[in-house]
């Protein structure tokens, strides 16, 4: 008998254990919705963002949900930076999850501004966790990859006059650790291989910068010099520009994307 209570007491102590040492983050509630942000930290781009909250079990009832804006704690400044294109939530009977809107500027987005919201219902109890969330602005940048170019009237101040024969041929934009920015195997597409009879083959050094769909070059190539891009053009799955170096080359560029349309990029 002795035995079987010592089994009996650790099989209790055992399943106390499990119970207790639930691996959730946050306490677990069965019965009454408590509100809280679904997330402390979120991300906006620029334009209309859905800032989310969640309560801790679904609602039995519809109920508003106000956020409430913290100026203080807060780098962006309501009004200039964003506005709030929806105060009141509506939480649906039924649900665990709702959302406030917001509409972020493009210039705050570049800028990386944030803002503080809290939030509270008169028909809801908040919860004692994740009361406070953070939403940093920025910019959404989904550029990397491999496109098909086709060059033309390319030029180079070392003579030869402009060339009109369009210059095919692929090249890559990869994501570097600097957001927004992509670096190009070829920064003249084409241009450098059939200016300087493929010495240089191509650009290397510069990036492709994207900020806010806005497109512009940094940095210098394997020879010093700098780029900038004009004539940006967007017509579905076609994206046309000229770029010209600080040394005086030029050329107009359109690379096509094979899954789907580019963005509104300008």
């Amino acid at each position: 008998m002795k035995k079987i209570l010592n089994y009996f007491l650790l099989a209790s102590v055992v399943t106390l254990f499990v119970v207790s040492c639930k691996p959730d983050d946050e306490p677990y509630f069965e019965g009454e919705s408590l509100l809280h942000f679904d997330r402390v930290a979120q991300t906006g781009a620029d334009g209309v963002y859905s800032v989310t909250y969640g309560v801790t079990s679904p609602v039995s009832a519809d109920h508003n949900v106000t956020a409430q804006f913290n100026q203080a704690r807060s780098t962006a400044v309501l009004g200039t930076d964003f506005t709030i294109v929806e105060n009141t939530s509506v939480l649906k009977s039924g649900n665990v999850l709702g959302g406030f809107k917001i509409n972020i500027t493009k210039a705050a987005a570049v800028a990386k501004k944030q803002a503080v919201f809290t939030i509270k219902s008169s028909t809801l109890n908040n919860a004692s966790f994740k009361q406070e969330v953070v939403v940093q602005f920025a910019c959404q940048s989904l550029l990397a990859g491999t496109y098909q170019y086709s060059t033309v009237n390319y030029f180079t101040p070392e003579g030869g006059g402009i060339g009109t024969t369009p210059v095919t041929g692929s090249v890559t934009l990869t994501a570097s650790a600097v957001a927004g920015e992509y670096s190009i195997s070829d920064a003249t597409f084409g241009g450098y291989n059939v200016l300087y009879s493929g010495n240089p083959a191509s650009a290397t050094g510069v990036r492709l910068r994207d900020q806010c769909n806005t497109l512009s070059f940094a940095g210098a190539n394997q020879f010093g010099d700098t780029q900038v891009i004009s004539n940006v053009v967007v017509n579905g799955n076609k994206l046309t520009f000229k770029w010209t170096t600080s040394y005086g080359e030029y050329g107009t560029t359109t690379l096509t994307k094979a899954n789907g349309n580019w963005p509104a990029l300008n």
